[in-house]
């Protein structure tokens, strides 16, 4: 899984969601008392520290990553109980590529049935023109 930047994060989209910290050397390393997340991205919401710096802070709506796997869809996420949380540079962020994976396998048997039927082994749906 490669990591996604905070800026390149995209609303209403899943990712999973990775707890970071700082070991003795101050590396970031992960965190394994704190397992793994997977949210909703709603937004970068600017934070003013007491030294007048701005800050965003990734707001998420999250559930247990457990739960994912009971999910046929992506839209189904939002039956889970979801909770609010605003996160800051000590976490790392994945793209849920769970569900691309399915559709897509599905859309290429649609295009072989549909190949086998026309006879036309260049068919494609929907048209990628």
């Amino acid at each position: 899984m490669n990591p996604v930047g905070r800026e390149d994060l995209v609303p209403g989209k899943l990712y999973y969601i990775e707890c970071m910290t700082q070991d003795l050397q101050s590396n970031v390393i992960p965190n394994v008392g704190i397992s793994t997340m997977v949210g909703i991205f709603i937004g970068l919401k600017p934070i003013y520290t007491f030294s007048r710096e701005v800050w965003k802070e990734a707001q998420f709506k999250w559930f247990d990553v457990s739960k994912l796997k009971c999910m046929q869809h992506e839209s189904d996420a939002h039956k889970h109980i979801l909770r609010d949380v605003g996160l800051n540079y000590l976490w790392r962020f994945y793209e849920v590529k769970k569900f691309k994976i399915q559709s897509d396998m599905e859309m290429r048997a649609v295009n072989l049935y549909l190949q086998k039927i026309i006879g036309d082994p260049y068919f494609t749906y929907p048209c990628p023109c």
